[in-house]
């Protein structure tokens, strides 16, 4: 892990962060760098495409940089999956470049993935082979025209002169927009008008500060007395710190201290940590998932078989620990054994009152759920049987088409066909309840430039992106229902 920067004379520091709806995203380190250098930040985000639901998208990023001087911002290629990065954030890297003006940065990618379900009604044929109507398609070698995206001042939307000073710690935040990188005709070009956007933001004040947060669940590995490492699905080793102001939920795990105490080697957790700008990371809060010698994959439900549900079919989006024969975007069939346990992994957010996750009729298409691997069997043919199903956030684009502010609500509609042409029936509209706690635990992201800070300030036909947890009340209220944790408003120009 990079140790604290305070001690290296500032230069210029940017930091690759991509936020898009990556909910459990990772990112790696590396090492301090020398005199005359500063830290850059570099953080990715993704808006998904409109008329096709995209279930999942991989893509490895191959190198980041800057013009002039040739300066490389990545020091090796990181894999990540943009779907689950709408509410969510990944983080890079943090590298150390010379001062200087530098006018473009050019993006190469590779591997580009795309798992979609086909709503349209009939057959599709994407890269020579055919997806049936309902079906979950993958289409590993889709054709790629460009994948590179160069990003100077005439790009659309331009990209602004990075003007590096030796008191600067720059963050520079991406926004992936597969709409204009998905074509008509299912192909890529990463270098389409708008295919990414980028913001800046520096702090000069030489003092370490919070640029960012992220969530990202993954395999306790060692334990200090002041930080623990975490190794998620895609093998990255993430150095945590927990202090003081770490908070802690492991009544699941039946510890009693409910403190860092509780952590162990082996454990599946859940962690909230902010991304400081010297590069490190601190724990917010820390939430027990399961024990060692269990088997978690996670994923959105696309469809459900029986009524209520005996088994139901989802898109993988992480699996801890990894399973070679699971890759994100992978289509597998979970049947719902008889005593399985239902659970909401949602740590210390509190909920409505009025929903629950208890029984199969509480399933519903769009949900994001954490799936355990029944003890005694195993995953056989992207097939395997459950024995607890954990409701984890879900998160999707959306515009607001009534607020009730007396209730801290408000209504979302053009949603996803995934959700518009479900196959149990048609969602049109969700109610989104904010939290009711003191101080609020929803967080009003605005990116950079968004439309409104908070409920009071929302209007009509603004585009959101939310994330929070879903839940099936169509039977009592009409529509589903998200408890929202994070509401994101686009990137300008995305």
């Amino acid at each position: 892990m990079r140790k604290h920067l305070g001690n290296v004379p500032w230069a210029f520091a940017a930091v690759l962060f991509f936020v898009a709806g990556c909910s459990h995203a990772v990112f790696p380190t590396g090492g301090n760098g020398g005199n005359g250098t500063s830290p850059v930040i570099l953080s990715f985000h993704d808006t998904p495409p409109s008329g096709v639901t995209i279930t999942s998208f991989e893509v490895t990023i191959t190198g980041a940089v800057l013009q002039p001087g040739n300066v490389s911002l990545l020091a090796t290629p990181q894999t990540i999956e943009l779907t689950q990065l709408q509410t969510n954030s990944v983080v890079l890297s943090t590298t150390k470049v010379p001062p200087a003006t530098y006018t473009s940065l050019q993006i190469t990618y590779a591997n580009p993935q795309f798992t979609f379900l086909n709503d349209s009604g009939v057959p599709v044929t994407v890269g020579g082979q055919t997806c049936n109507a309902g079906a979950s398609c993958v289409v590993t070698t889709p054709t790629a025209t460009t994948l590179t995206n160069t990003l100077s001042a005439t790009s659309v939307p331009p990209f602004q002169s990075l003007t590096v000073s030796s008191t600067n710690q720059t963050l520079l935040e991406f926004d992936v927009n597969l709409n204009n990188i998905i074509q008509p005709n299912f192909s890529l070009d990463f270098s389409k008008s708008g295919a990414v956007s980028v913001s800046q933001s520096a702090n000069s004040s030489g003092t370490t500060t919070t640029i960012g947060t992220m969530n990202v669940i993954g395999q306790v590995g060692s334990v200090t007395t002041t930080q623990f490492q975490l190794t998620a699905s895609t093998g990255q080793t993430l150095t945590i710190a927990a202090n003081s102001n770490t908070l802690f939920e492991f009544a699941r795990a039946s510890c009693t201290n409910n403190n860092f105490t509780c952590v162990a080697t082996g454990q599946i957790v859940d962690a909230n940590i902010n991304v400081l700008s010297d590069g490190t990371l601190a724990a917010t809060e820390v939430d027990f998932d399961d024990s060692l010698n269990t088997q978690q994959v996670s994923g959105t439900i696309v469809s459900e078989t029986g009524t209520p549900p005996t088994s139901f079919q989802m898109v993988v989006h992480n699996t801890v620990p990894a399973v070679a024969s699971l890759p994100p975007g992978t289509p597998v069939t979970v049947t719902i054994g008889n005593t399985t346990s239902f659970v909401i992994n949602n740590g210390l957010f509190v909920l409505p009152a009025s929903v629950t996750f208890a029984t199969t009729s509480d399933l519903l298409v769009g949900q994001e759920v954490e799936v355990r691997v029944a003890s005694g069997t195993s995953i056989s043919n992207s097939a395997f049987t459950t024995d607890r199903l954990a409701l984890e956030p879900s998160q999707f684009p959306a515009a607001i088409s009534s607020i009730n502010p007396g209730n801290l609500s408000f209504f979302v509609n053009n949603l996803s066909p995934l959700f518009t042409q479900a196959p149990s029936g048609s969602i049109t509209q969700i109610q989104v309840f904010t939290s009711t706690s003191t101080p609020s635990q929803t967080q009003f992201q605005t990116l950079p430039t968004g439309a409104f800070a908070d409920l009071t300030s929302a209007t009509p036909n603004n585009v959101v992106f939310v994330g929070g947890f879903l839940f099936n009340t169509i039977g009592a209220t009409g529509s589903p229902s998200l408890a929202v944790e994070i509401v994101r408003t686009p990137i300008p120009g995305t």
